[in-house]
């Protein structure tokens, strides 16, 4: 009996599996992504003179949120209280985190050495 009843479970299990998009199977999934931390309001252009991190820590104090800026995008971060966004704010770094929607979970933060210009 348990053969029968194993058969159909077993072809629903492989046919959901074979339907669904890629991306429902890599739900969760960490990647790296290069950018910068900055807040909402300035999002990629500084309005403030000095330096960015300055800029960006005085934003999120009046009030901004913090956001990960990538390839001229914004992105909003999921997780405000993240310690490093206040480390590396206004800097340009490696992220490791997971994408869903229009946000961003963040679990690690690098920094990313600047590149000479020649």
């Amino acid at each position: 009996m348990k053969r029968k009843t194993c058969l159909p479970l077993t072809l629903l299990v492989l046919t959901v599996g074979i339907f669904l998009p890629r991306k429902a199977l890599a739900a969760g999934t960490q990647h790296v992504y290069y950018g910068s931390i900055s807040d909402s309001m300035c999002r990629a252009k500084h309005m403030m003179s000095g330096n960015m991190h300055q800029c960006t820590m005085s934003c999120v104090k009046g009030g901004a949120k913090f956001v990960f800026v990538t390839g001229g995008r914004a992105v909003k971060i999921a997780n405000q209280n993240f310690a490093a966004l206040r480390q590396y704010a206004g800097e340009h770094v490696k992220v490791t985190g997971t994408r869903s929607g229009g946000s961003i979970t963040i679990t690690h933060i690098a920094p990313v050495a600047a590149r000479k210009k020649n």
